[in-house]
């Protein structure tokens, strides 16, 4: 039997995947709504090498940044290969990599790691169990609201869930093949997930873990001191590999430690809640794991496949138990340590969770097929049971990409509406902080930013605010972000939740005249809701809702 026919479904599978991964990679042109694409590429296109390259961005690691910037080299020297051949085009450079190359890149990179998870999955499943807990997960991670997400993103989440899934496959296959390669390939792939992001140090003593566990456990029997002698040794090796990759791509770290130092000191405190800003309001009195189960994971993989992970995750608890398997207890303890590291942070945002979604993906496979294991006399029950898994994930996965990347971008239809329906001359304000605005700026020369983050800080008086209310004819929300916070944190922003309340009631003098539409397609991809249903960056990125008021004639 041949490689293909073999491994034709998965092949489907992945074929599939790449399909829903690379469709509309160019969203959002030419206005790229996404904040932190716009902050990483605004660091690739400064960069000019040899000369500059320093990215001056540390919320990530350089590495991607740097991998990101050459591929736009290698783009523009062969896509320019005549010009720059021809005598009189001194003055075309390859080595600047433009904004939108930059984007484009980027989102490149997240679809194929995306896409390569679908292979790597299944073959996992299949070592941890058989061929139909590797279909399973990889189908479950084809069919991904998160992944496909994702992979129209070119920020760097996707990068930090393949090389983990990596480490943990190099970690299955350690203690079989225990050799110095083996070891340095180890260290390679955690050096490259603490280059992605600092952060991601969390996970690397699981893989220091592997090797003393295998060298503790070595068959046949060594002497202890020998043991020790090769746990010393493969220690220093792991870790000398992994800080030479750290240091080799980000040298900016060592040649500007403050500008890292004062980059780490305000990711953290953004993370932990001591830093208060203006986009972190959503999280007062969120509660760990209870936020990320009601606002994200439904979203991110679907409601069936979050209420199939609980048992699936108790069963596979007891599997540990009982059989003392080391795989299972790796991968749990992968996941576990995944999760706690991110889900009792003050910020729960989405993409913090989307490196968990393989292993609940191979978890939750694990259980459904050893469900269906036990079918052997009620075929038609777990023919059904089959059927109604891969329809739920299918509908919810398509409907997502339907949503978000197939039909217009919600911003952009909503300034279509507004330049047919707004006189151009029109006195408009709206909120500041939201790039959903862009495409009305070059429609209305009267817009005005109002910072209305500011009303309860004591920066932005209420005197002021009914005077830009009182002066203006329309007011814009680009977004749900800022509306849906304030309505729902009465206690943190009584001001803002006043004029919020006071606006969607009418009680400001202002008639809501559009709001962006949710059809059937968006009921299922945002659960019926796609403003208060789940965790704002969920969808205020790619798919927010759009709202426009217009000021009573009579007020």
């Amino acid at each position: 039997m041949s490689f293909f026919q073999r491994y034709r479904i998965i092949i489907f599978l992945t074929g599939i995947a790449a399909f829903l991964h690379f469709y509309n990679l160019n969203w959002g042109a030419p206005f790229y709504f996404h904040p932190d694409e716009r902050n990483i590429a605004a660091a690739v296109s400064q960069l000019q090498f040899p000369t500059q390259m320093n990215p001056h961005f540390f919320a990530y690691g350089s590495l991607p940044i740097y991998i990101v910037y050459f591929t736009g080299v290698l783009i523009n020297i062969f896509s320019n290969l005549p010009a720059l051949l021809h005598p009189l085009t001194d003055h075309f450079s390859p080595q600047h990599v433009s904004f939108e190359q930059a984007i484009i890149s980027m989102r490149f990179y997240s679809a194929l790691f995306s896409t390569l998870l679908i292979p790597l999955l299944f073959f996992l499943g299949k070592k941890l169990k058989d061929e139909t807990t590797g279909l399973f997960a990889a189908f479950f991670a084809t069919m991904s609201v998160g992944l496909i997400q994702f992979a129209h993103f070119g920020t760097f989440e996707l990068w930090l869930t393949f090389f983990t899934t990596l480490l943990f496959a190099l970690c299955l296959r350690l203690p079989k093949h225990a050799t110095t390669s083996s070891l340095l390939l180890l260290g390679v792939v955690s050096g490259i997930l603490a280059s992605i992001k600092i952060s991601h140090l969390a996970i690397i003593p699981l893989a220091l873990l592997v090797i003393i566990i295998q060298e503790l456990y070595q068959n046949p029997p060594r002497h202890h001191i020998y043991k020790i002698a090769r746990i010393i040794r493969g220690t220093l090796l792991f870790f000398g590999v992994v800080i030479a990759v750290y240091c080799v791509t980000n040298p900016y770290v060592l040649l500007t430690p403050n500008a890292f130092q004062g980059s780490m000191q305000y990711e953290s405190g953004v993370a932990l809640g001591t830093l208060s800003v203006f986009y972190t309001g959503e999280f007062f009195r969120s509660i760990p794991l209870l936020f990320q189960l009601q606002y994200v994971y439904p979203f991110l993989i679907n409601p069936l496949i979050t209420l199939l992970f609980f048992p699936s995750f108790a069963y596979f608890i007891y599997r540990i138990i009982k059989t003392k398997s080391f795989m299972l207890l790796l991968l749990t303890a992968f996941f576990l340590l995944l999760l706690c590291s991110q889900a009792f942070l003050f910020v729960k945002w989405t993409r913090y969770m989307v490196p968990t979604l393989p292993f609940i993906y191979l978890m939750t496979a694990f259980g459904v097929s050893s469900v269906l294991a036990l079918m052997k006399r009620n075929l038609i029950v777990k023919y059904l049971t089959i059927i109604v898994i891969i329809i739920t994930c299918t509908t919810f996965g398509l409907a997502y990409t339907i949503t978000a990347f197939i039909q217009p971008d919600t911003r952009i239809v909503a300034a279509n509406f507004a330049n047919k329906t707004i006189p151009h001359d029109a006195r408009i304000i709206s909120e500041v902080y939201d790039l959903g605005i862009t495409p009305f700026n070059g429609l209305f020369p009267n817009l005005q930013l109002i910072n209305f983050y500011e009303m309860d800080t004591g920066n932005l008086q209420p005197d002021a605010v009914r005077s830009f209310v009182d002066e203006s004819e329309y007011l814009i929300l680009p977004s749900q972000r800022l509306l849906k916070v304030r309505l729902m944190n009465q206690k943190n922003f009584p001001n803002g939740y006043a004029f919020y309340r006071d606006l969607v009631t009418g009680n400001l003098g202002y008639t809501k005249i559009y709001e962006t539409p949710c059809d059937i397609f968006c009921k299922i991809a945002y659960l019926g809701n796609p403003v208060y249903q789940s965790e704002e960056t969920a969808n205020v990125f790619d798919r927010p809702t759009v709202y426009i008021f217009k000021k009573d004639t009579l007020h």
